[in-house]
């Protein structure tokens, strides 16, 4: 009986003390990690959107293109028409001065002097007849045409406007969420910063100033592949913008349509879209120039520049920068 007495006794003082003693409070590390967490959350959510903007301007482009190029087709038929109008126009009035083709018939016929200049006028008269012919069913057959480029015509002019539309509210809603968690972003930009300056102090002494190893210097590379890095590594410390493509501000893809384009090659301003518009290359052959992709839907890429470091607009509140490659959410690589 005192056995069981002193346990509870022991026990009772055990949870005594486990109820005052004060929680432990989190370490700087703890707070780092969290910190980064919802940052990286945010960010990645913010720039689905943003690329789903810029998927949505890259469809009312196309749609832009199909426009004008209908509207050219439908310019040309309307050429062609007026020009066969005019045809047809020569032709009743030739048959109106020369009254009807049986008239010509009986008079060409009765003043042939032989039958094989009888054959020949009648071969006229009917080649004459069949020019006449071509002549309408020309008309008709464009006129006809015409018609059904118009249609085309209105046709793509509607699914324009709804792209117009449909890109104008997809872009208003990024706007509104960027502008809603830009501060979220930023307070938590800054607190990652300032906890990681907190921790580069204590694993380096006292020194406030230590700061992660200057990444080594990307290969030289030469041609279109070559114009493509310099372009992106002379954007470096320029301010990341949703939808920019330069050439003060970039988001992720505006910046590798924007290194591509300065070295003569055309891609979209969407990471996904620039996925589709290039070859896969698998990670043991990358090559300086190549694209990588990263998310799931793919939402970021960047330029591989060689030594395992890519050149990328990461997110809002930070600049272009150079940084590895390494990425949990790598998806592949694409050579343009």
């Amino acid at each position: 009986m005192r056995v069981r007495s002193t346990s509870v006794i022991a026990l009772c003082g055990l949870l005594l003390v486990l109820v005052v003693q004060p929680a432990v409070a989190d370490t700087p590390r703890q707070r780092l990690a969290r910190a980064q967490e919802r940052l990286d959350e945010l960010s990645r959510e913010l720039e689905i959107q943003i690329e789903e903007c810029n998927l949505r301007r890259e469809q009312r482009k196309a749609a832009e293109r199909a426009v004008a190029e209908n509207r050219t087709r439908y310019e040309k038929t309307e050429q062609r028409l007026a020009s066969v109008r005019d045809e047809r126009a020569e032709v009743v009035a030739q048959l109106y001065k020369d009254r009807s083709v049986g008239q010509q018939l009986a008079q060409l016929t009765t003043s042939a002097d032989s039958l094989t200049d009888y054959a020949e006028r009648v071969t006229w008269l009917d080649i004459a007849q069949q020019a006449r012919t071509m002549a309408f069913e020309r008309f008709s057959a464009t006129q006809d045409q015409l018609t059904a480029d118009g249609d085309v015509l209105r046709t793509v002019q509607e699914r324009a406007a709804e792209a117009d539309a449909t890109a104008q509210r997809s872009c208003d809603r990024t706007r509104e969420r960027v502008e809603a968690e830009e501060d979220d972003v930023a307070a938590l930009a800054e607190e990652v910063e300032r906890l990681e300056a907190a921790a580069r102090v204590r694993t380096s002494g006292d020194d406030a100033s230590a700061s992660q190893p200057t990444p080594a210097p990307a290969p030289a590379v030469s041609g279109s592949a070559g114009a493509a890095v310099q372009f992106a590594l002379a954007q470096v410390g320029k301010p990341y913008a949703w939808g920019g493509s330069g050439p003060g501000s970039y988001d992720c893809s505006g910046l590798m349509m924007a290194a591509w384009g300065a070295a003569g090659v055309s891609l979209p301003h969407n990471s996904g879209m620039q996925y589709s518009a290039t070859s896969r290359v698998s990670r043991d052959q990358l090559q300086p120039g190549d694209i990588l992709f990263f998310g799931s839907p793919i939402h970021h890429d960047a330029m591989y520049i060689g030594n395992g470091q890519m050149v990328e607009a990461p997110r809002s509140g930070l600049t272009v920068r150079v940084v590895s490659i390494d990425r949990s959410d790598y998806v592949g690589a694409g050579r343009p």
